[in-house]
């Protein structure tokens, strides 16, 4: 009898820890399920003022293209017609390129497999995307791109990093200002750093520009989430993010992921966030 009655309780411990087990991964499940939906509505309002810049860039091609054809038209010379078919092409090609570029970021998901990801190239690429903007103004890019080793990752979501933080530099530039970027790796971590030479950040709110819809900007400009979202993605991947900035003469912002934490995450099978430590002024919020 009394045998049995441990039977029971080492049971019911079993038992009990088995529910446990399966409300954490549940709440693990719902959680992960959260910050995805969080990531896409934070790039769906970036996508705002991407599409802004992209009609400004896709109006002069097109009155190129409406002024080249009205001559076509009361041209007689067989040559002329040739160099005005030419440019009309020339304009249809950029204009191509523009939507293609536009529709490749916003048709990525958040669902999509982790592969990988060439950091350099899809920095790269979110620099064409914000060029498009308005507000990119006479903004030199200056880059220094050395070799790394690839990140497994969602590539939206790299991009979507990459896109917050260039969005920002040029913002704070104002249209006009140098925006340096920089790529090495280092005893198995991988660096990014963003540098611009905008409006700075005050020290009293360094430690808030983190946070979750804390922004600097005026209302209606922004959502507070820009880089509270970078820094999820950033920690999911086991990375770590730190931002140095002096007022009135620009930020500083280094992502750093670790290549090994990454591998052995993998060859593990760990599931949910791999969270990286808080530097040089934290980690997350809108700028």
């Amino acid at each position: 009898m009394h045998a049995q009655v441990k039977s029971n309780g080492r049971n019911g411990r079993c038992t009990c820890q088995k529910s446990a087990e399966e409300a954490l991964r549940e709440s693990e499940k719902r959680f992960r399920q959260l910050q995805d939906r969080l990531i896409q509505a934070e790039k769906l309002a970036s996508l705002g003022t991407l599409v802004s810049g992209m009609a400004h860039e896709i109006n002069n091609p097109i009155q190129g293209i409406m002024g080249m054809a009205e001559l076509v038209l009361d041209e007689r010379d067989p040559v002329a017609i040739r160099e005005y078919t030419r440019d009309i092409i020339e304009y249809s090609r950029h204009i191509a390129a523009v939507v293609r570029d536009f529709a490749c970021y916003a048709r990525s998901n958040s669902h999509e497999d982790e592969v990988d990801v060439d950091l350099c190239e899809r920095l790269a690429e979110a620099v064409k995307m914000v060029r498009r903007c308005p507000h990119f103004g006479k903004v030199e890019v200056v880059t220094q791109f050395q070799p790394v080793p690839r990140l497994r990752a969602r590539r939206v979501e790299i991009d979507q990093v990459f896109v917050n933080l260039l969005s920002n530099a040029v913002q704070a530039m104002d249209g006009r200002g140098r925006l340096e970027l920089a790529t090495f790796s280092k005893g198995g971590t991988m660096t990014v750093r963003i540098s611009d030479t905008g409006c700075g950040i005050q020290k009293a709110l360094i430690h808030r520009i983190f946070d979750p819809f804390f922004t600097t900007k005026d209302p209606g400009k922004g959502t507070g989430l820009g880089l509270s979202i970078v820094c999820q993605i950033v920690n999911k991947y086991c990375g770590t993010i730190g931002i140095e900035s002096e007022e009135g003469k620009g930020s500083t912002f280094t992502v750093q992921f670790h290549a090994e934490k990454r591998r052995e995450e993998a060859h593990d099978g760990v599931a949910g966030p791999c969270y990286g430590r808080r530097e040089a002024g934290a980690c997350a919020g809108g700028r």
